[in-house]
């Protein structure tokens, strides 16, 4: 059990390493205080504050935009847990779409023609974003569930779909029908055969037809976001 000196002590080398690792963090994208403020929506003086030390037990709402920009957690930030030594350099940099672990947010609607827009999407341009870990495809996207999915996926969860996952039995895929609309169904093999099923199970299972139907990608991860 600390005492009342220690604790000061340990808040001070835990924010003299805050400020050391955000720091760091914004070498690898050689972006300055007012760059990391405005992507944060964070004030300039709060971020300065960080990084001179002159900021006790900082607020998690005040470390979460920034851990979440960098692609890293809170306890990261702080120190408390190890960054990835193999994680790769300057996660968010624009320009380097194969760094980034981040996914971005779309309506349900540009699912469809997201292999033809996503090179227009960047930090600048949307801001609804997600971070994963997870090995996925460059051109991967997320959607938020809807109500006909539940119990097995949450309203409002997120879910990360990645176009150049492989059809596994059983997996999840954004489809579409007519090239208008998109829905979810499972995937299920009798043989060679593919199948997809319907949440509701009084919905018939149809065959899978690769002439009439379109597969838009395999849902790789459901977030439920606090």
């Amino acid at each position: 059990m600390l005492n009342k000196k220690e604790k000061k002590i340990d808040m001070v080398r835990k924010q003299t390493t805050t400020g050391k690792i955000i720091s760091e963090l914004m070498l690898e994208l050689g972006i300055k205080e007012a760059e990391l403020a405005r992507q944060t929506g964070l004030p300039q003086t709060t971020i300065n504050r960080l990084l001179i030390g002159d900021t006790f037990d900082p607020r998690s709402n005040t470390l979460k935009p920034i851990a979440k920009f960098f692609g890293v957690t809170i306890g990261q930030i702080m120190g408390e847990e190890q960054i990835n030594s193999q994680r790769i350099t300057g996660t968010f940099e624009p320009n380097n779409k194969e760094a980034w672990s981040h996914v971005p947010i779309i309506d349900w609607e540009d699912a469809i023609s997201w292999i033809f827009r996503q090179d227009s999407f960047s930090i600048h341009s949307h801001k609804k974003w997600i971070t994963t870990e997870r090995p996925i495809g460059k051109i991967a996207f997320a959607i938020i569930a809807k109500q006909f999915m539940e119990p097995r996926f949450r309203k409002n969860s997120i879910l990360i779909v990645d176009p150049n996952a492989d059809y596994n039995d059983g997996k999840f895929i954004v489809v579409t029908f007519d090239n208008k609309n998109i829905t979810v169904r499972q995937i299920s093999y009798d043989y060679s055969d593919m199948y997809l099923k319907h949440f509701d199970t009084t919905i018939p299972t149809i065959k899978f037809n690769k002439e009439n139907h379109k597969i838009l990608g395999v849902i790789v991860e459901a977030r439920i976001e606090l």
